[in-house]
């Protein structure tokens, strides 16, 4: 596990590190920002088409990664590009490891880590899985189970990694898949790959392996084969052998042995890749497995969010064309999933494959991530990987090589120089949220028996996409029940709870502490987790339950364990273990709430060496502002990721040995909080709690307007009193330009006076870097569109330039309208949102620009 304790070491030295802040003072206060570390910043996947790649193209596409404040690579190969077969590199072969090696070695240079899957495309495979060792279906020939080739092959393979997928239950199978690694790596430098990556379990109709009967009747006492024909008919209604309740049971053992034959599988692959010194990076999702088991196995657990949410943050479009249809939305409660084994186990990094399929290609704009990134580090996630970036060589005209599920981050798209205002905020959010220990209060137990008992179907995959599984279930209701409330939360499975114990007055896991154990109404319940839960709640543990269990999941040994059961039930009603059928109202009495949740703020809280600290976003459309009660410090600091600055809360007590914060949020904001001594935060100034002091003042004149960078063509310059879309200058350039331009304007300074004032550029589409006298105010490129100029504004002429730069919507279309050749993708060659021929000359026209109005509003303190 040297990787793994390598990785803790690194995250454990976190220290204070200086950032500047606009401070009166010539001597700037000592800065709460943590050090920041590449597993501070966002990461990427990197995909390399047809490994065509050379290390001077590698090494410029890592400097532009490392200059716009990426912090690491995940190489994935993939299927290459027309016309450039030449270049093509064998999957692991002598060339293909030498720019492995190379990229490990720019990458340290440049200060950023890489990552690789395990494989090319998705899932694992290759050329040298036999059909034996390959993906296998169960079938019914001569009243017996056999397994048959499924024949499926790896997803958008790269050259030499083309073949069967390998059988996902057969640690046996993989040994042989991980071969022709072991032989590739044999004198490859250690150190200059951190990890290996497995994407979704995307193993198609895959239910079988050899040695399913064998621990079948290892893990129940019964033959299998027994049961042939009734496990393989299709509709339960038609077996009429045995009752739905009898079959719901063996298929309920059935899915269990799965999930332990892929357990097995999985933990073959971590023990691989720590003896080769890399550690672990999984998504577990769509397994037919224990999901919280999967993740927990594993170093760094990862998530994925697939699509869009529809946030109701004003500004926020999501034009019903550019986006996935809305049965298909991220869901906070399935992420959650990644970071509870996070939690619950000690793992300090869960990551997430983010902003797939986001819009549209090329509609997407950086404040469109914002949100969804935001609810995802406040269920947990501190580990951000874009969904992604694809490799490109120098020579390649614009818009690159690119993959069909990506938002394009990669310097082709246009608002590739504001990329870096998005990962700096990431940063700063990730550097406080990976540091200190979790500090949720529930653990809520996941009753996966359930989910298994079902005469329906076979294998049961849980996916990212329809989350019935979770969100149909008692558990989900109370999952969304302790999320509306205000109450931090992680689910617990079965083997994890086995691992938690009561001690010192607090339930104890591997990696965290909590202060009790929510059981939802459950039907199933195996006997070891109701003996566990007895045996805690008799040493002294808060254990609630919705509903008590009523029997004990499968069909094997069936009635000495319904002995077994009815014994732990005795035993757990002679415990202070408490049964309610509204369980929340009896949790409101013995775990303090965050009052946060009220205004619809969605949070997550740690616990650091200095006291809590808290992540704040809100997502609503309702601006938020007022006092909240915060668990009990001497003084927190505010801390504002999107620029940077800090300053100590405004506080109070409340007179109830409770401590009172003043916020302030606009719908779209996020702010962080930390706990500080009085003594630390002696030399920072309060953070300014302001009100406007009077309506917003219009900026209008001449703007002159200059295209700077970007193409076709760069328009003539102009000059304008009317904002307006660049659509609609009347330009044929600038109709379908894609870039960025400069607007310049010079105004009076409104008559008012005021102690500082708020520039608000109205709608700007889609990103603009601020200056005002010659003075760098900042990239606005989320919502609300605005920044604070940082103090009064003298009288007199002043100059305000804007580069605003747009998305590459209209160029594309310009280019499909004239049938350009840029569709140069081998496979799966081009597709849009809805997995349909990609086609943009039909497209109406994006409106490009500052659309403004453009506003000054006067600020003033509010009053103490």
């Amino acid at each position: 596990m040297r990787p793994l304790r390598l990785l803790l070491a690194l995250l454990a030295l976190s220290a204070l590190t200086t950032v500047s802040a606009p401070a009166a003072s010539p001597v700037a206060p000592p800065s709460p920002w943590p050090a920041v570390t590449r597993e501070n910043k966002p990461w990427t996947r990197w995909w390399w088409p047809g490994s065509a790649v050379d290390k001077a193209s590698l090494t410029w596409q890592l400097e532009k990664l490392a200059r716009a404040g990426v912090g690491g690579v995940e190489i994935t190969p993939i299927y290459g590009a027309n016309g450039y077969e030449s270049r093509y590199l064998e999957f692991l072969s002598p060339q293909w490891m030498e720019m492995l090696e190379h990229t490990g070695r720019e990458a340290q240079r440049l200060g950023l880590g890489v990552d690789m899957a395990t494989g090319t495309g998705w899932p694992f495979g290759g050329p040298w899985i036999t059909a034996t060792d390959g993906l296998q279906r169960v079938a019914l020939r001569e009243g017996k189970l056999v397994g048959e080739p499924g024949k499926m092959m790896v997803k958008r393979a790269a050259p030499g990694g083309e073949g069967l997928v390998v059988d996902p239950f057969s640690p046996a199978a993989l040994e042989r898949y991980l071969a022709p690694f072991s032989r590739a790596f044999a004198s490859f430098p250690r150190g200059l790959v951190r990890g290996q990556f497995h994407d979704s379990f995307e193993y198609f109709n895959a239910n079988w392996t050899a040695r399913l009967p064998e621990v079948f009747r290892e893990m129940h006492g019964y033959d299998l084969q027994t049961y042939a024909e009734a496990l393989t008919t299709r509709n339960a209604a038609d077996v009429k052998s045995l009752d739905r309740d009898t079959l719901a049971r063996i298929k309920a053992d059935y899915r269990e042995s799965l999930g332990r034959l892929h357990l097995d599988f999985l933990r073959t692959w971590i023990d691989w890749s720590h003896r080769h010194g890399f550690v672990v990076r999984n998504q577990s999702h769509g397994a037919p497995a224990n999901l919280l088991d999967l993740y927990g196995s594993v170093d760094i657990p990862e998530t994925e969010v697939f699509g869009s949410t529809p946030f109701p943050i004003p500004g926020l479009r999501r034009a019903a064309d550019e986006v996935r249809h809305d049965q298909d939305l991220p869901e906070s409660l399935v992420v959650r999933m990644a970071s509870s084994a996070a939690h619950v186990l000690g793992r300090p990094l869960a990551s997430s494959e983010s902003a797939t399929w986001l819009r549209d290609h090329w509609k997407e704009s950086l404040a469109y991530t914002k949100p969804e990134l935001d609810r995802i580090l406040a269920e947990g996630i501190n580990h951000i990987f874009f969904h992604g970036t694809v490799f490109s060589p120098q020579d390649a005209p614009w818009p690159g090589w690119l993959f069909y599920a990506s938002t394009q981050f990669n310097p082709n798209n246009p608002w590739w120089d504001d990329f870096s205002a998005l990962n700096a905020y990431l940063t700063r959010v990730q550097s406080v949220l990976q540091r200190g220990q979790p500090d949720n209060d529930i653990l809520l137990y996941w009753p996966l028996a359930d989910i298994w008992d079902s005469p329906d179907g076979l294998a049961r995959m849980l996916t990212v996409h329809h989350v019935d599984w979770l969100t149909g279930q008692p558990v989900g209701r109370l999952a969304r029940a302790l999320t509306e409330r205000g109450y931090g939360f992680d689910y617990i499975s079965d083997a994890q709870l086995a691992q938690t114990r009561f001690e010192g007055g607090t339930l104890r896991t591997p990696g965290s502490r909590y202060q009790m154990i929510l059981v939802p109404a459950t039907r199933r319940m195996p006997v070891a987790t109701l003996e566990k839960l007895a045996a805690l709640a008799r040493d002294g543990a808060t254990v609630i339950f919705e509903k008590l269990p009523e029997d004990v999941p499968g069909f094997g040994r069936l009635e000495s364990r319904r002995a077994a059961f009815r014994k732990a039930l005795a035993q757990l009603s002679a415990t202070t273990a408490i049964v309610r059928a509204d369980p929340m109202a009896t949790v409101a009495t013995r775990v303090r709430r965050e009052s946060l949740a009220d205004s619809g703020l969605n949070f997550i809280r740690r616990l650091t060496p200095e006291g809590r600290a808290y992540f704040l976003t809100n997502l609503t459309a309702k601006p938020v502002q007022g006092w909240f009660g915060l668990a009990n410090a001497a003084r927190y600091l505010v801390l504002n990721p999107l620029d940077g600055r800090f300053g100590v809360a405004r506080s109070r007590s409340n007179g109830e040995n409770e401590l009172e914060v003043f916020l302030q949020l606009a719908p779209g904001e996020s702010l962080l909080l930390r706990a500080s001594s009085a003594a630390a935060t002696g030399a920072i100034a309060a953070w300014p709690v302001l009100d406007p002091a009077g309506a917003p003042v219009t900026l209008s004149g001449n703007w002159a307007i200059t295209f700077l960078k970007g193409g076709p063509a760069l328009p003539a310059p102009l000059q304008t009193t009317a904002l307006k879309s660049w659509t609609e200058l009347g330009s044929e350039d600038a109709r379908r330009f894609a870039g960025t331009a400069r607007y310049r304007l010079e105004f009076e300074a409104p008559a008012a006076r005021a102690d500082d004032w708020m520039l608000h550029l109205g709608d700007v589409r889609e990103s603009a870097r601020v200056r005002l006298d010659g003075r760098d105010l900042g990239t606005v490129w989320s919502l609300p569109m605005r920044v604070r100029l940082g103090g009064p504004l003298a009288p007199g002429r002043h100059v305000l330039e804007l580069e605003v730069t747009n998305l590459a919507a209209n160029r594309i279309r310009d280019m499909d309208a004239r049938k350009e050749k840029w569709k140069i993708m081998r496979e799966i060659n081009f597709v849009n949102i809805n997995y349909k021929p990609f086609d943009a000359s039909g497209w109406p026209l994006t409106p490009s620009g500052l659309l403004g109005p453009v506003t000054l509003t006067p600020l003033r303190p509010r009053p103490e």
